[in-house]
């Protein structure tokens, strides 16, 4: 009978079962330390550029500032509020925010998502503040190493309200506005504006068009040598840009107030030495005239004609930008649109 060497036991022993009981709360907490510390040094790297751009801003005469900056948002999300934030440029036109709320996905910190919940208020060099406030303002950048980069604005429900003393806004309330600004091939951006259920303060022939009603206003525009427009202010850029030949290409723009209707069919245009808009584009115009009252103008006169024989009261001219006035056909509408 022989003796056979005891079995060993299947039972590890009890250091090795502890660590891997423990081993997947050492990997979470390590990736959680891992996670934590990578978002605190995106943190800092966002306040340092942002610092960085506003030293950059007022060494070549602008100005970005705010009073107070938070950042929050852990652990999935970048977030940064401002209060009294405010950017302008040299010649004194400027936009401040009373309270700039930005968020951003930890994971891609080039598109942002701004919101003013108070509203902005604009100011012009000559014209004074207007104070722009509604039921919501937000915008979104992306896109940034892109000239231009990414811009989209929107806003619902809002009013456009010229300070004390100030000179009117062309706008004084929408429903609903959009504005996208988007770079092209070729040196080229693009430009899109819309604003429904809109209340304007047009002069000339816009104003003849929307008078008190309200207006749907549409413009569609690409813009060539976009890398040329950049200068110390924004009438240097302007400047610089026309000098190098920038023009812009009117793809559709209409305003519809009422029965009355304006559409650009096509057109180019520039800016002129005094930055007035010069060029010129083919735009038909519909106006219904009012049966009770005598025609105002030439072109209520044409339209209470083509209605009197039955046919579509719609003037087709080209409109044209030229010395500093805009001209009908040969009509003298009122002064051409100033760029700075």
């Amino acid at each position: 009978m022989t003796h056979n060497d005891a079995a060993p036991s299947r039972k590890a022993p009890a250091k090795a079962r502890r660590s891997r009981l423990f081993a997947p709360f050492i990997l979470a907490a390590l990736v959680a330390g891992g996670w934590s510390y990578g978002w605190f040094w995106l943190r800092g790297q966002a306040e340092q550029r942002m610092d960085a751009a506003a030293a950059d801003l007022k060494s070549r005469g602008y100005d970005l500032a705010w009073s107070a900056r938070t950042f929050h948002g852990f652990p999935f999300r970048m977030n940064v509020d401002l209060t009294d934030a405010r950017i302008a440029e040299p010649t004194g036109w400027a936009l401040r925010v009373p309270t700039l709320k930005g968020e951003a996905e930890i994971f891609d910190l080039t598109h942002w998502v701004l919101v003013a919940p108070e509203g902005v208020i604009l100011t012009r060099p000559e014209n004074g503040d207007v104070v722009i406030r509604g039921e919501a303002i937000r915008a979104s950048i992306s896109h940034l190493g892109e000239y231009p980069p990414r811009i989209s604005v929107e806003g619902a429900k809002l009013n456009f309200v010229p300070a004390p003393g100030a000179a009117r806004f062309q706008l004084v309330s929408t429903e609903h506005v959009q504005l996208h600004l988007r770079a092209g091939p070729d040196d080229q951006g693009a430009i899109f504006f819309k604003a429904d259920g809109a209340r304007t303060a047009f002069t000339g022939l816009l104003g003849r068009i929307a008078q008190d009603k309200q207006a749907s206003l549409l413009l569609e525009t690409r813009l060539s040598h976009v890398s040329a427009l950049r200068g110390r202010n924004w009438a240097a850029a302007v400047q610089r840009w026309s000098q190098a030949g920038g023009q812009i290409t009117v793809q559709q723009s209409q305003i519809l107030a009422g029965d009355a209707e304006g559409k650009a069919k096509s057109g180019v245009l520039s800016v002129d030495a005094d930055g007035r808009v010069t060029g010129a584009l083919s735009v038909a115009i519909k106006e219904r005239a009012d049966p009770s009252r005598p025609p105002e103008t030439p072109e209520q006169a044409v339209a209470a004609a083509a209605q009197a024989i039955g046919a579509e009261p719609v003037i087709e001219a080209d409109l044209k930008f030229r010395d500093g006035r805009t001209l009908l056909g040969v009509l003298d509408t009122g002064p051409a649109p100033k760029v700075y």
